[in-house]
């Protein structure tokens, strides 16, 4: 087993045993602290030659254990013929290395030199139970990832002539599961911890299915905001699960890259918050198709599919001294080609329900071609509902109430880039007035802005739309950004 190690990794790894227990009535071979290392000074010239694999393994195992030997097969016959081996608490560090190495040593080469000393290796079921798994990234900065709580069971281990080159094997299995659990990684900054309950991976499906997943801050908003120098929005973001499918698991756990057919999201929960009462931050450059042009990995999800999420965006105006909250509930989004390898552009379609009760519609193309604009277009429509239903958040952001009438129904078509949006509007409304508002020193209520609200209602505001029969007004609009703002303050 050592030589046949040996010459399989062209020379990389040596084997070593603390103790073998064979019993020949059971057919079992008991190893004991296995450790698998790689030979430091052969891996050095490997890579002077451009002949060293992309990931180095360091193992070491308690127990590994094979059940269904032939002791005169494992003495004489060139076929290795297994119905399980398992390996207990390994303990591996892997080291990926992938820039600047063509990593020639792949399966199929490792493979190749096995089968030039053994015909076949066969395992019917191939376990691991409670390993722990730390990929240093070489090529990148920064922690390495730690896997806790592996397990992985493989069915059908098979190498021989016939599986070398087969593409629908998973290691060399026909099918098999890897999961871990109790994935935690905080941030670089410290702001955000990513967490992950567990972790399974099913192949040759290509699917990963991520239960219990959250981005949240340690801080509450208070302990947060006192850590900024200017305004910046706090972000809770999660998710019960997720299942990607058609994806490489391996360039994502590496950070390399994501690549995926399908991204189904469930359910989940999204909260924003923003304190306005510090020094605003220019936010130019931060349109969603920047943004993804901007990410350090590459991203290509052919499909994103979102349902049932509850969206939430909360902000503390220093002028009223208030915070308002805006909900979107019942969120459902179906967005398409989210990537930044190709120019296409990403078209996202969704339907929710705003502050808890009213039925809205909203379609976003973003041009990925001209992502460095920020070019867009978008669609949104709106139901009814009384005038009062956004006085919790309009009053304390806006400074406005809407005192009395109801909103019939609006629709908005919109283009825009990152400086300004252009748009014809129909707001369909009756019996409209609102007040302007304003915060007297000292007091904690806001106050009716008596005379520039008696001008707004008289001379700016018209009363109903459509009024006496005529047909309803649709305004053409333009809206220049405030560069301390985001899209959706562009946009909404």
């Amino acid at each position: 087993m050592q030589l046949l190690l040996k010459k399989s990794s062209n020379g990389l790894y040596d084997l070593s045993v603390g103790d073998m227990q064979l019993d020949v009535l059971a057919s079992t071979l008991l190893f004991k602290n296995v450790k698998m290392t790689p030979d430091a000074t052969h891996l050095d010239s490997l890579r002077k030659i451009d002949e060293a694999p992309n990931d180095v393994y360091t193992a070491s195992f308690d127990e590994l254990r094979v059940e269904g030997i032939n002791l005169d097969d494992a003495l004489t016959s060139k076929t290795m013929d297994y119905k399980l081996v398992k390996l207990v608490r390994p303990v591996i560090v892997i080291h990926h290395k992938k820039d600047g190495q063509k990593g020639k040593a792949t399966n199929e080469e490792f493979s190749q030199r096995f089968l030039k000393e053994m015909e076949k290796l066969s395992i019917k079921k191939l376990i691991v139970e409670e390993g722990n798994v730390t990929i240093h990234n070489d090529t990148k900065k920064g922690a390495p990832n730690r896997l806790k709580h592996v397990s992985v069971v493989l069915n059908d281990f098979l190498v021989d002539s016939t599986t070398r080159k087969d593409k629908d094997r998973f290691l060399f299995a026909r099918e098999g599961t890897l999961s871990f659990k109790d994935y935690n990684k905080p941030t670089p900054d410290g702001l955000y911890n990513l967490k992950i309950g567990e972790v399974k991976i099913k192949a040759p499906q290509q699917q990963v299915t991520l239960t219990g997943f959250s981005f949240t801050s340690p801080f509450d908003k208070a302990a947060f905001v006192k850590k900024q120098k200017q305004s910046k929005e706090l972000y809770n973001v999660s998710f019960p699960s997720v299942i990607v499918n058609g994806v490489d698991w391996w360039t994502l756990l590496n950070e390399e890259e994501i690549v995926a057919d399908v991204v189904d999201v469930p359910s989940g929960k999204l909260s924003i918050y923003l304190d306005r009462s510090l020094p605003p931050k220019n936010k130019m450059g931060n349109f969603p198709n920047q943004l993804i042009m901007k990410m350090p990995m590459k991203m290509n999800i052919a499909k994103l599919n979102i349902s049932n999420l509850d969206f939430s965006y909360g902000e503390y105006n220093p002028v009223s001294q208030q915070t308002g909250t805006l909900y979107i509930d019942n969120v459902k989004l179906n967005v398409t080609n989210v990537s930044n390898m190709n120019t296409k552009p990403m078209s996202v379609k969704g339907i929710a329900l705003f502050m808890h009760k009213v039925p809205v519609q909203a379609d976003f193309v973003f041009d990925m071609a001209s992502y460095k604009t920020g070019k867009f277009s978008a669609f949104i429509k709106m139901q009814g509902f009384e005038g009062s239903l956004v006085n919790s958040f309009v009053m304390p952001m806006g400074m406005m109430k809407i005192e009395e009438g109801s909103v019939q129904g609006t629709e908005a078509s919109i283009t825009g880039d990152q400086w300004k949006a252009n748009g014809i509007i129909s707001l369909l409304y009756n019996d409209l007035k609102l007040h302007l508002m304003e915060k007297d020193k000292g007091e904690k209520a806001l106050d009716k802005k008596g005379f520039t609200t008696f001008v707004a209602n008289l001379f700016v505001l018209k009363k109903d739309n459509p009024k006496d029969g005529k047909p309803a007004r649709k305004e053409a609009a333009t809206f220049t950004r405030n560069p301390h703002g985001g899209f959706f303050m562009l946009v909404f």
